[in-house]
């Protein structure tokens, strides 16, 4: 199957991890992708600077900082007053994927969350998907970032309770079930 085509030329990352090794392979898998900007930091105080003074299109950050955690970083970036820059696809680069890392990264606004070491293929298949879906932004108390719910999926008992969801109920008891009378 032939690899799909984006033109990152334009858009430019912050890539914060605190390996210098690790920030090479990722630098040079972006620039084999096209991307042309792309401003390392080791560290989340060097990320929150390089943000006060230019915007960026996509983050990937790593879990573990030396300064700070991820989702401290990532809570900041949320909270930041200029709209575009609030908004932007966070990614999460983690060597220890455990579901607590993952719902963690998740609550503070990552939009996704990618295991180390990083792959090419994956890293490209990540910010293809983050280009072609398109998830509303929410903004609470306690929780600014990409919407969580993923599908757009019938509830689990197929009934819709508000007055916006669905207008025709289908009852899968009646589509399963012969109706009664009728002759097999």
């Amino acid at each position: 199957m032939a690899q799909p085509r984006l033109n990152l030329q334009a858009i430019s990352v912050l890539l914060v991890d605190r390996n210098h090794y690790s920030r090479a392979l990722i630098s040079q898998a972006l620039r084999g992708f096209g991307i042309k900007h792309i401003a390392p930091c080791e560290n989340g105080a060097g990320a929150q600077e390089y943000l006060a003074q230019a915007p960026v299109d996509l983050c990937l950050v790593e879990a573990e900082l030396p300064d700070m955690n991820s989702t401290d970083l990532i809570r900041a970036i949320r909270r930041l007053p200029t709209a575009p820059l609030r908004f932007v696809p966070i990614m999460v680069l983690s060597g220890y994927t455990q579901f607590r890392t993952l719902n963690v990264a998740r609550d503070a606004g990552a939009n996704l969350v990618l295991k180390k070491p990083v792959s090419p293929q994956a890293l490209f298949d990540r910010i293809w998907w983050l280009c072609r879906t398109k998830r509303a932004y929410i903004e609470t108390a306690n929780y600014i970032g990409p919407d969580r719910r993923f599908h757009d999926t019938d509830p689990p008992d197929s009934a819709y309770k508000r007055a916006g969801d669905k207008t025709e109920n289908v009852d899968p008891q009646r589509i399963a079930a012969p109706a009664e009378g009728a002759s097999s």
